[in-house]
């Protein structure tokens, strides 16, 4: 008779905590990444994958909630001076760190024992800042710290990572002082650069923190429990997750696919849960666009690297034959003559509203183009040349119109050749740098104006590799006020367009899609603030 009640009361609990759980939660979810992530060391990362996975695997002072608003992480509460210059934070107690399990085997027992209930303290933290602006980390990100007393001093080199503004006076109370006023300051603290680092662990993994799951402490909703480069990385929920919103999810499965057009294919039959499509991709019938991000710029896109169009003169003799004319506003493009999209900010405020009507455009002057493709030809050594244009089948009209005004205004010494691709055929042979002149668009993967445009400092999809721009992205990574970042970030942005390594028309949105059979995934602004502790799937 006690082995029958027993079980009845199993099955009612059952039964209440069936009835209890959300519907549509405890399922896995499925989204795909461009790439595997480089590395999970949020104080080094520099790639939108794995500020993606960061983003959901650790836990900051605070995070964003489901409507992009600021609420408590690892801090509890916090206040700041009436002068706006100094935070000082509450940090929750007890709330630990994942050890993965797997250490056990490399680092033995005793090891393993002490970080599996190890707590995070704000020596953590203080920790963590310091790493990201000692010279030494190299990271790409140290620049969002530099509004940090005496952060571009260390980083610099000058001073020692000690005297960062940055205190922990006790193990739960962190107290950051400023430089200045900073009103996105909280925002910036959401940031991957900014995520906890425990020392002890960082030292004993020996360069090999955040490159495997294996050696990498979480803190977030989600902890890595998986992770093979080639195919896929599979994040789980956190049982020790103190954050203020239960984790919806059993897992999220991020699998690594370039292709957009698969991406597609997976959104349509469930295989995915969202993504983020590009301009030019619809969205599937059994999908929904959860956010519209105008992240993207159209236009001409040339190959510096090539050899007739690394000449500075020929590009700008292309640019300057260009009837703007031609190319009309349609739905969803809008005319922009800068290169940085809409969406990128600089502290809590638009790029493009701020430096309005001052970006610098190449204006149609076909005399001054005809004087130039004379001088580009000399310098190249070359009596004519030949160029092909990539081209997507909606614009063939347009751009055929376009090559008789280049044909006419330069003569018999240019011959081109117009080749209708897919956008995605496009992007390829862009992101392969198989192409002459391509019109295609440039997305930024990146919230932050100074990260978008950085992100050129190497080259990027232009092959441009100038020591002139270098200097430029150099000079404003390490601007320390808001008003010489807006500066340095238009000295960066007009030195690209006045070398016509790119001409803009369109202004562009993205669309973050969610499948159908799915709700609760989030993103409040670029695709790495992408969340999944609300999601949920019904099928």
């Amino acid at each position: 008779m006690k082995r029958v009640v027993s079980v009845l009361m199993a099955v009612i609990l059952l039964f209440i905590c069936t009835a209890c759980t959300p519907k549509g939660s405890g399922k896995s979810i499925a989204y795909p990444l461009s790439a595997s992530p480089s590395t999970l060391d949020p104080q080094f990362v520099n790639d939108i994958n794995s500020m993606i996975v960061i983003n959901n695997t650790f836990e900051g002072l605070v995070r964003l909630d489901a409507d992009g608003k600021i609420i408590p992480g690892i801090a509890s509460d916090w206040e700041i001076s009436p002068d706006g210059m100094t935070y000082t934070f509450h940090l929750k107690e007890g709330t630990e760190w994942f050890c993965p399990t797997a250490l056990k085997s490399e680092f033995g027992a005793d090891f393993y024992k002490k970080f599996s209930s190890e707590k995070v303290t704000a020596h953590d933290f203080v920790f963590a800042f310091r790493r990201a602006v000692m010279p030494e980390t190299n990271s790409p990100s140290a620049h969002r710290l530099f509004v940090i007393e005496n952060a571009p001093e260390i980083y610099s080199g000058s001073y020692s990572e000690n005297l960062l503004g940055a205190t922990a006076p006790d193990d739960y109370t962190l107290v950051i002082r400023l430089t200045e006023k900073c009103d996105d300051f909280l925002e910036r603290l959401t940031e991957s650069v900014f995520m906890p680092c425990n020392e002890e662990f960082f030292t004993a993994m020996n360069g090999r923190y955040g490159l495997s799951n294996r050696h990498i402490l979480c803190n977030g909703p989600f902890y890595v429990s998986s992770w093979d480069s080639e195919t896929s990385l599979t994040v789980k929920r956190n049982g020790y997750y103190s954050g203020e919103q239960a984790v919806m999810p059993a897992s999220v499965v991020f699998s690594f696919d370039a292709d957009k057009t698969s991406v597609s294919e997976k959104l349509s039959n469930g295989g995915a849960t969202a993504a983020l499509l590009p301009p030019d991709y619809p969205i599937p019938e059994n999908c929904s666009s959860a956010k519209e991000s105008e992240n993207s710029v159209f236009g001409f896109i040339f190959n510096c690297s090539d050899e007739i169009l690394s000449n500075a003169y020929m590009r700008l003799a292309l640019c300057k034959s260009i009837d703007r004319s031609l190319f009309k506003e349609t739905e969803n493009a809008k005319p922009q003559s800068g290169f940085v999209p809409r969406s990128c900010l600089v502290g809590a405020d638009s790029y493009r509203d701020k430096v309005g009507s001052q970006t610098p455009c190449i204006e149609q002057d076909l005399a001054d183009s005809a004087n130039l493709w004379k001088a580009g030809l000399e310098e190249i050594g070359k009596n004519s040349v030949k160029l092909t244009v990539l081209c997507p089948e909606w614009l063939d009209a347009p751009v055929r119109q376009q090559l008789q005004i280049w044909q006419k205004n330069l003569g018999i010494s240019i011959g081109i050749t117009i080749e209708n691709k897919t956008p995605e055929e496009i992007r390829n042979a862009v992101s392969s740098g198989n192409f002459q002149i391509a019109l295609s668009g440039i997305e930024s993967e990146y919230e932050n104006t100074t990260d978008f445009l950085a992100s050129f400092a190497d080259g990027g999809v232009f092959r441009f590799h100038s020591v002139g721009y270098k200097n430029a992205v150099e000079a404003l990574v390490t601007s320390e006020t808001y008003d010489k970042t807006i500066n340095g970030c238009f000295s960066a942005e007009s030195f690209i367009l006045q070398n016509a390594v790119c001409y803009p028309l369109y202004s562009r949105a993205s669309h973050f899609v969610v499948y159908d059979e799915a709700d609760g995934i989030t993103v409040s602004g670029a695709e790495n603030t992408v969340s999944f502790i609300n999601a949920k799937r019904y099928d």
